[in-house]
């Protein structure tokens, strides 16, 4: 496999940052036009909570690096934890913390 050159690498960056500005741009025109509460909006937020939902998930399930020498046990253990002193408490720091201190103590208890 032939290495990039010093010219094809910024070629390469470049074109990252136009793909992504083009994207940022036209969210920024159509933003003004689009109404707030509309159906587009809402399809929109949705997809955003689908997208961060798919994420947790996924690191949930299948996770790499140090998580994944952990159970799927310890790990449903501190995501239920977060999520009892999120519906109790509607606090998101406090709800964090419950849910690392219940992972951590998952891992040393059980």
């Amino acid at each position: 496999m032939e290495e990039y050159g010093f010219f094809q690498s910024w070629a390469a960056v470049f074109c990252a940052i136009v793909g992504t500005v083009i994207w940022r741009i036209a969210g920024v025109v159509l933003a003004s036009h689009i109404p707030a509460d509309g159906p587009v909006m809402g399809w929109v937020n949705t997809m955003a909570y689908a997208m961060v939902s798919a994420v947790l998930l996924l690191i949930l399930v299948h996770p790499t690096g140090v998580l994944a020498t952990t159970g799927l046990d310890h790990r449903l253990i501190g995501l239920g934890a977060g999520l009892l002193a999120m519906f109790i408490s509607k606090r998101l720091i406090f709800s964090l913390l419950c849910g690392i201190s219940a992972f951590a103590l998952a891992i040393q208890l059980i």
